[in-house]
């Protein structure tokens, strides 16, 4: 039988963090910084998060690899990635190793799992104009709130919707979240 997983799949913990901590870079991003991450991953009720810090995957890796260096007993879900920004919208590119590849079927089998974050939301969108770019799913509620035109893509598209906090704060993040499976 299948695990249900909650991951919220858009969270900037490093950018909620960076003058708390006085990050500069990624050597910056430490064993206390990853415990923090840890604890509010916890604290959410959640499996997992994936870390799309604005146009910075490098921070999103070196933390990911950070909890899993020191927290690995936690057998939290950490997934590096980006929030960047391409024609008119954000999306969030996110990197899924292979033993998740493998392991849950929501992200069919690819390395790269691109979500188009807040449809409309910053700019304008036309449901019958979309984006020229490849995504998997589409982000339809965050702290910024519902995007009633994620449905309309999702349908057109045939892409699964998502929910994801868009956390600046540490406290956010769980606010929204996602259940995938896990064989």
């Amino acid at each position: 039988m299948p695990k249900i997983l909650k991951i919220d799949f858009h969270t900037h913990p490093i950018e909620a963090l960076k003058d708390k901590m006085g990050i500069k870079g990624i050597r910056d991003i430490n064993r206390e910084v990853a415990s923090l991450i840890v604890e509010s991953v916890k604290s959410a009720g959640l499996n997992g998060i994936a870390i799309t810090e604005h146009g910075n995957f490098n921070r999103s890796w070196v933390a990911s690899l950070e909890v899993l260096d020191y927290f690995q007993k936690e057998r939290l879900i950490i997934l590096p990635g980006a929030e960047l920004d391409f024609e008119g919208q954000q999306c969030l590119q996110i990197y899924i190793p292979d033993y998740y590849r493998r392991r849950i079927p929501f992200f069919h089998q690819k390395e790269w799992f691109i979500i188009l974050a807040h449809p409309g939301f910053y700019n304008p969108l036309d449901a019958g104009n979309l984006p020229s770019f490849s995504f998997d799913a589409v982000e339809e509620r965050s702290l910024h709130g519902e995007f009633p035109l994620a449905n309309q893509i999702s349908l057109k598209r045939k892409i699964p919707l998502i929910r994801g906090s868009d956390a600046h704060k540490l406290e956010d993040i769980g606010y929204a979240y996602t259940e995938v499976e896990l064989l």
